[in-house]
């Protein structure tokens, strides 16, 4: 058998969420979610998780740190995670991470109302049947055949 399939802890990510909110973004969360499932960490009602940048790194060594910061970033811009700093020293600037479930329940009903209305296909052009005139030279147009199916 393989040595490159699941002999290691795998990384698992919802295919869903991913689709959603982007694929790092949901491999991030993920994994925060994760060690928040069992810290110790129970800070204003809340439970957390702590890391530097370097040791995201070292869980998901596929990606850069700088990838890992803009997806923490990113969540962070949508609301699903919150960050802080409970270190003792001043100078520790080690970020502690939550998720808010509960915003993550409303970013998902959001999302699901927005699926449950009509989406239309294609963009408006395709209905009218008027095509637009490019800035093309006549002597390199060539009339296309047109397929009506």
């Amino acid at each position: 058998m393989s040595r490159l399939l699941i002999n290691e802890s795998p990384v698992m990510i919802i295919p869903g969420l991913a689709a959603k909110i982007g694929l790092n973004e949901a491999v991030v969360l993920q994994q925060i979610h994760y060690w928040l499932g069992i810290s110790k960490h129970k800070i204003e009602g809340r439970t957390w998780v702590y890391n530097t940048y370097e040791e995201w790194q070292k869980q998901l060594p596929f990606w850069s740190v700088s990838t890992i910061k803009r997806g923490i970033r990113s969540l962070e811009m949508l609301g699903l995670l919150i960050s802080a700093n409970f270190n003792q020293l001043k100078m520790d600037k080690t970020k502690w991470y939550s998720i808010d479930y509960e915003k993550l329940l409303e970013f998902e009903e959001s999302l699901q109302e927005r699926k449950a209305a009509p989406i239309k296909e294609h963009a408006p052009e395709e209905d009218s049947g008027v095509t637009k005139e490019s800035a093309v030279p006549s002597s390199t147009k060539k009339e296309i055949p047109c397929r009506n199916y």
